[in-house]
């Protein structure tokens, strides 16, 4: 149980930061050294690094799910040792660059910015240039930044071939980390989607940027706020970065680890935010750099599928085991499964339902009435119909992606309210028989796909307890675990209440609650609201809170009989 001390100690902590989402917590840097999905607030980090060192002594912290290393930067700002680890190759390079100690930065400053400026001037002179080559590479990008990325990885590698030793892995950082920027940022990618999405035909013909310019830019701005990180850390204290998967993290078993500060996923790749498909294009750009210059390995260009949850990530560990370890996943798991059966009744009774509506449309009796009585058909044929007008539009027209989306759910509702007003126009009810194949298709589907989600929740769930053990492991006696979680939404109506299934599970191995803490989104970029599967009708909330439970181990039995003698 939390003692009355322990709660006054977090009561006026307030974590509900607002602002822009920068470098750092301890000054203004005005941006970041590269995109990243779902990263956590440098000032957030700080607070409760602050307050956890202050109430416990904290010395040494680990994260196990790493991401652009934000624990790394604010741990070693307060002189606290770190250890990291993370499966995603551009997770260890950008944790590696902020994590980064410049020796020397005048002189290494000296020696980037003139490189990066050097390129463009001898680009001009440049008549051949080896294009870099890998699958779909013109559809990710012009054959004018193809030119430009592959003229700059070729000199960034004779650069570091020939440099100082002592400076090549300094050099290598900060060069490699400003290239995958620029590589995010010359592609034609929607850059404020985090899965891979490709511009509007419209977009696409707009698109212009000198990668050698933005490069340059990218290389000035990370050295700056490199130096000034710097200044106000503790280069006394250690980072040690692993790329390894966080179910086994015996590397760090003997490191005497007092605090777990980590924000794990919220669900599988697939279906919440794809790292893997984030960090695929820098990859097939520069996997080849990143091993020769710091043996950053790629095993897999699509990490998503080895990470929790993944087709590729397996688990030993029995169903029964976590529902047993927890009363909040044992309630969530006859929820999803009770939703399932209504769900794939409703989905069978749909399809049943649109057999009959084709049947009376040949025979021409349909009635627009009819629609009033199956909503999911309804919806599914509008949702069909919508889609249509929107890869019509998209192909034909000059409108943004935006415009095109407003337009393609004008003109479907257009189209439906005509047929409201001539339910026997032979045209509009061809159309409606055209797109019943579709609709079936999307029934039969989603029958299929129900069971397959709730598998894949599952899975889940179990690869991340596996994760739970070996922090508990990796954990000292009297040490705190902290993790920042959010509640997702699954089968488009059920809330996952993570903080609770984690508090669940350490109760079970022993620990001690001390806090819950919740807080508002204000940097992730997540969506207010997201439509639902089947018929993209309903809106649901996405994840708008975080959620921050704290608990302490307990002496094992072991130690506890050690220290009584």
């Amino acid at each position: 149980m939390k003692t009355n001390v322990e709660f006054e100690w977090w009561k006026d902590l307030d974590l509900n930061y607002s602002g822009e989402n920068n470098f750092a917590s301890f000054f203004s840097s005005g941006g970041n050294i590269h995109t990243y999905p779902a990263k956590a607030v440098p000032d957030m980090i700080l607070s409760l690094l602050k307050k956890l060192k202050e109430q416990y002594g904290i010395k040494k912290v680990l994260d196990p799910f790493m991401g652009s290393g934000t624990v790394a930067l604010e741990a070693r700002y307060l002189g606290l040792d770190f250890y990291g680890s993370d499966l995603n190759p551009l997770s260890i390079l950008l944790s590696r660059t902020k994590a980064l100690t410049v020796n020397n930065a005048a002189d290494v400053e000296k020696a980037l910015i003139n490189f990066s400026e050097k390129l463009i001037i001898t680009y001009a002179d440049h008549k051949l240039v080896d294009l870099v080559y890998f699958e779909k590479i013109n559809f990710w990008f012009k054959s004018k930044n193809i030119q430009e990325l592959s003229f700059i990885k070729a000199q960034c590698d004779k650069f570091l071939g020939s440099c100082p030793k002592k400076n090549r892995e300094t050099y290598a950082l900060i060069l490699l980390t400003a290239f995958s920027s620029t590589i995010r940022e010359s592609s034609l990618t929607r850059n404020n989607e985090f899965k891979l999405y490709r511009m509007s035909p419209n977009d696409v013909e707009k698109f212009e940027i000198d990668s050698l310019l933005v490069f340059k830019e990218k290389v000035s701005n990370l050295m700056s706020m490199l130096v000034e990180a710097n200044k106000d850390s503790y280069n006394k204290a250690l980072t040690e970065i692993k790329m390894q998967n966080a179910k086994d993290l015996s590397v760090f078993y003997n490191k005497k680890i007092d605090l777990i500060l980590t924000s794990p996923p919220y669900g599988d790749s697939q279906s919440t935010v794809a790292y893997g498909e984030f960090s695929k294009l820098s990859l097939q750009w520069s996997k080849d750099l990143l091993a020769k210059y710091l043996d950053i390995r790629t095993q897999a260009e699509n990490v998503d599928e080895h990470l929790l949850g993944g087709k590729k990530s397996l688990s030993s560990i029995s169903l029964k085991m976590i529902l047993r370890r927890s009363n909040t996943f044992k309630e969530l798991f006859k929820t999803m499964r009770d939703t399932c059966k209504i769900d794939i009744k409703d989905l069978i009774n749909a399809k049943i339902s649109l057999n009959i509506m084709q049947d009376n449309i040949e025979k021409g009796v349909f009635e627009f009435q009819y629609f009033e009585g199956d909503n999911i058909v309804f919806e599914l044929l509008k949702e069909r119909t919508r889609l249509e007008y929107f890869r019509k539009l998209n192909a034909e027209t000059t409108l943004k992606n935006r415009e095109v989306k407003k337009s393609a759910i004008s003109m479907r509702d257009e189209f439906f309210e005509q047929l409201r007003q001539e339910p026997q126009n032979e045209i509009l009810l061809d159309e409606i028989i055209n797109r019943i194949p579709a609709v079936r298709e999307t029934i039969n589907r989603r029958i299929k796909a129900i069971p397959r989600r709730i598998k894949s929740v599952i899975h889940f769930f179990k690869e991340l307890y596996l994760v739970v053990e070996q922090t508990d492991k990796v954990l000292d006696d009297q040490g705190i675990q902290a993790w920042i979680v959010g509640h997702r939404t699954v089968l488009g109506s059920i809330t996952v209440d993570m903080a609770g299934i984690l508090n669940d599970w350490f109760v079970s191995l022993g620990y001690n609650k001390i806090t819950t803490l919740h807080r508002q989104y204000s940097f992730k970029r997540l969506p207010h609201h997201i439509n639902s599967t089947i018929t993209r009708k309903n809106e649901i909330k996405t994840m708008m809170q975080e959620h921050i439970i704290v608990v302490r181990k307990n002496v094992s039995k072991d130690n506890a009989i050690i220290m009584a003698e």
